[in-house]
């Protein structure tokens, strides 16, 4: 099955009435709710102006663009289907004698996926000064793929950085170093597995956060919070699961008490806190979050891309929101989404997409300057050990919790470009 790289669409409660409440009028309100919101969310505008023009300004010749393509073959199981491999992309932006990195997931379950898209796609910003080319990636937003946009912002936000001597974090506006702890991510549902991991977590020193993933079936998610809650208790570990809308499809029409009690069962059995439980209209994530506390609900596609849905979420969809790596579109967006996050009253953490390299690194320092609860996005045991051999030093230290991270230039992310092509499966180079 080979899982195609696009991002799920988002309806309002307005587009679809599927339980009956949704009447004219309130439709009529939430438009006019909606014109009121637009003066107030002006504010979020001017946010992501000030960042742009610190950015949009920095010269530098761009001379020189390379993709380096991973294969990392590894078995992710999800309510959804099963990846058996990852086609990881490391970008690197050269100019002036600095280069800028980054990283994104180009496809999955499809090893033989060709770089020459991308490569296409990135050619325009050859010769173009590092500032206006950042002008140019965001302009293609809504038309090239939401990762690549990201990924290209990232890299060239981390070479800014390095031209003018400023960390990344401060060029974005982000002051505050918050230590964050990384979460370890169990996504398997064999228990013994999954007991093996959570194990290994705790001997590690990664147990305060752990996420299991979920799969709609009610038994078998019970057994794998249990499994966890054998090896790690509530005093030592947090723990999350990610169903991926498991108990109702976009295309289902599962009643929402049913799915209540269904997540009522899964806070018996032990779990903290529930990561897109269910595909759900912006009214029934309110009313979810209220019928299952002190169960946290945590929306996390809603949130996708970061632009859009500053303009969508609404108090009390959940008491902790989803900033999710490879789906936010930008980084600098994902900035301005934070702030309407803590206008709204909620926690913030930022997930990941199984990244193992430099945007590892760079969303980890972005939950510290942004003071997200935790990040899921560090590197990976196995999945990493290639990158780590191409690492000349990183800003972050991921093996240690909470992350410490000691800010440079740019993301800090300084790595040996010869060992690399040596490390990856193909290369190109504009």
């Amino acid at each position: 099955m080979i899982v195609l790289r696009q991002q799920r669409g988002w309806k309002t409660a307005g587009q679809i009435d599927r339980n009956g409440y949704a009447d004219a009028l309130k439709k009529k309100r939430m438009g006019m709710m909606q014109m009121m919101n637009e003066t107030e969310l002006a504010v979020y505008d001017r946010q992501r102006e000030e960042i742009l023009d610190r950015l949009y300004v920095v010269e530098g010749k761009i001379d020189s663009i390379r993709l380096y393509l991973k294969n990392i073959f590894a078995e992710k199981h999800f309510s959804f289907g099963t990846w058996t491999s990852r086609q990881h992309v490391i970008l690197a932006i050269s100019a002036c004698g600095k280069a800028g990195f980054a990283e994104s997931i180009l496809s999955t379950n499809a090893p033989d996926a060709s770089l020459k898209p991308w490569q296409e796609e990135l050619g325009c910003l050859k010769g173009m000064d590092v500032g206006k080319a950042l002008k140019q990636v965001r302009a293609q937003q809504g038309s090239w793929q939401e990762q690549l946009v990201e990924m290209s912002e990232m890299a060239l936000i981390d070479l800014c950085g390095k031209l003018t001597g400023r960390s990344a974090n401060s060029l974005l506006g982000l002051m505050q170093n918050h230590p964050v702890c990384g979460v370890h991510v169990i996504l398997s549902d064999n228990l013994g597995e999954v007991e093996e991991s959570a194990r290994w977590a705790k001997e590690n020193g990664k147990a305060r956060f752990i996420k299991v993933k979920l799969f709609g079936k009610n038994r078998l998610d019970c057994d794998v919070i249990r499994t966890v809650r054998s090896v790690c208790p509530p005093e030592e570990t947090y723990l999350i699961g990610d169903v991926n809308c498991g108990y109702r499809t976009e295309k289902e029409n599962v009643p929402l008490q049913e799915i209540v009690q269904k997540l009522r069962g899964l806070y018996e059995a032990g779990l903290n806190a529930c990561e897109d439980p269910a595909f759900l209209e912006r009214e029934e994530w309110v009313r979810l979050q209220e019928e299952c506390a002190p169960l946290e609900i945590i929306p996390d596609y809603p949130m996708r891309p970061s632009r859009r849905s500053i303009r969508e979420i609404c108090a009390g969809m959940g008491r902790i929101y989803n900033i999710h790596p490879d789906s936010a579109g930008s980084i600098v967006d994902a900035v301005v989404l934070a702030g309407r996050i803590r206008e709204l009253g909620a926690g913030l953490m930022i997930g990941d997409d199984s990244l193992v390299g430099p945007s590892a690194s760079i969303w980890q320092q972005l939950a510290c300057g942004l003071g997200a609860r935790w990040v899921e996005a560090t590197e990976k045991r196995k999945e990493s050990d290639f990158y780590y051999r191409c690492v000349n030093s990183l800003a972050t230290d991921s093996g240690r919790n909470p992350i410490p991270v000691t800010f440079r230039d740019g993301f800090g992310i300084d790595l040996d470009e010869e060992k690399l092509a040596g490390e990856v499966d193909r290369m190109a180079e504009i």
